[in-house]
């Protein structure tokens, strides 16, 4: 019997690797090389996994954006002094977000990844849940944070509204390095809080994640 057609009517055509004909090969979407349908089941939930994991270390990587700009429009637009420095801002780039986003990358599937119906063919990696997740919650959070010490380490120094500091200033580094700190710590539980997207898993499954567990 020739399967061709209905394998490629289907929405998805699945074909036998040891029994099936080259014909029914050919004609369909995914070929089991072990003939075993439970290879099925593990196929989809590995790319659920593989799609959440790429979601997850997006909203890892773009969250500490938030606190690196909102510097910058602070300066241009108020006379305040630059909480985080070019080379600081590299340093949370460059220092803390690689290695933490790849493990990130490296998470296994979420005990409730099969429960999920599936995704809309329209869904996108970039969707309005990721950008606001990261941008207007994460992001929002550890910029209102790490800019509040930063001005209460002014404040407490003595600095007055308006006052500039030079760069070598010992209040100024100081302030920026408080700055620089509190973005690091927030990026770590940033880097907890996305390894679900639905709950907030702090157990010991994290420390079996050695790639995230040595970015920290």
């Amino acid at each position: 019997m020739n399967d061709a057609p209905a394998l490629r009517k289907a929405d998805i055509g699945v074909a036998m690797g040891i029994t099936g004909t080259d014909v029914s090969k050919e004609a369909s979407d995914l070929v089991l090389l072990d003939d075993n349908f439970a290879s099925i089941v593990a196929g989809i939930e590995e790319g659920r996994a593989v799609f959440d994991n790429i979601k997850k270390f997006t909203t890892y990587v773009l969250a500490s954006n938030v606190p690196e700009m909102v510097p910058f429009l602070a300066y241009v637009t108020l006379p305040v002094p630059l909480a985080l420095n070019v080379i600081q801002i590299l340093s949370i780039d460059l220092g803390t977000d690689m290695i933490p986003a790849i493990g990130l990358g490296q998470e296994p599937p979420e005990p409730t990844v099969m429960k999920r119906p599936p995704r809309p063919r329209d869904a996108h990696l970039l969707s309005w849940s990721v950008l606001s997740r990261a941008y207007l919650f994460f992001g929002m959070i550890e910029a209102a944070y790490s800019l509040l010490l930063f001005f209460l380490v002014l404040l407490d120094g003595g600095w007055r509204w308006g006052q500039q500091l030079a760069e070598d200033d010992g209040l100024y580094r100081s302030a920026t390095a408080v700055t620089l700190i509190s973005v690091v710590w927030m990026q770590i539980g940033n880097l907890v809080a996305c390894r679900s997207q639905h709950t907030l898993r702090v157990n010991r499954s994290f420390f079996r994640n050695r790639l995230a567990v040595f970015g920290v």
